[in-house]
């Protein structure tokens, strides 16, 4: 009967540092299935991250008219004289294809910002319509109605990222970069792909 009492006693530290051990892991473990949850929503400092990817179709003295010139020179496909103020109304869609599912509008002014011709500063609302989409128009761009504001210098040749200051309705309150890529600037039809990395309230 002794022997199994100091037995007991010499088992029972080693019974509560395995209880501890075990109650540590489980809490290690729920907050690695934490972290984990929440990079599967996307979120960064509870900010919801949407990557977006659309197009839009720029057409010299149709949807991109020059009202403006500073200083006397030729207009080519990639450059303009600097100074040269142009207002901004172009057709946004689902593919680089004129004719695909219409997302919406990019709308604002864009002025020559280099002597060179091929850096403009822009300030742009990009506008997405799409409570009603149209045949072809992919899930994750349905369903959105409201606006996305940037500005910032837009390099037609070398594309940068510039600042997203603000949205309204599914874009409210909306942080990020916008990514103006030349898609194909041969001639005065021009196509370029808008790529939003938006960072919204979760």
């Amino acid at each position: 009967m002794a022997t199994s009492v100091v037995q007991s006693a010499a088992l029972r530290p080693r019974a509560a540092a395995f209880i501890l051990l075990t109650a540590i892991a489980a809490l290690l473990l729920g907050a690695g299935n934490g972290a984990a949850t929440g990079k599967r929503r996307h979120t960064f400092h509870g900010m919801r991250r949407q990557e977006l990817h659309v197009y839009f179709h720029d057409r010299l003295n149709v949807t991109d008219v020059l009202v403006a010139e500073h200083a006397p020179g030729p207009i080519t496909q990639t450059a303009a004289p600097y100074g040269s103020l142009f207002c901004v109304n172009d057709h946004m869609t689902v593919t680089r294809d004129p004719d695909s599912a219409l997302l919406g509008h990019v709308t604002g002014l864009s002025t020559t910002a280099s002597f060179d011709g091929v850096t403009y500063f822009c300030t742009f609302t990009v506008s997405f319509n799409t409570t009603k989409p149209q045949q072809g128009t992919p899930a994750h761009l349905s369903g959105l109605d409201g606006t996305i504001n940037i500005f910032g210098l837009v390099n037609v040749i070398e594309p940068k990222p510039h600042a997203i200051s603000g949205g309204t309705g599914s874009f409210l309150m909306a942080q990020g970069t916008a990514t103006i890529v030349p898609i194909d600037v041969r001639t005065f039809k021009q196509i370029y792909r808008l790529d939003l990395d938006i960072y919204l309230p979760a």
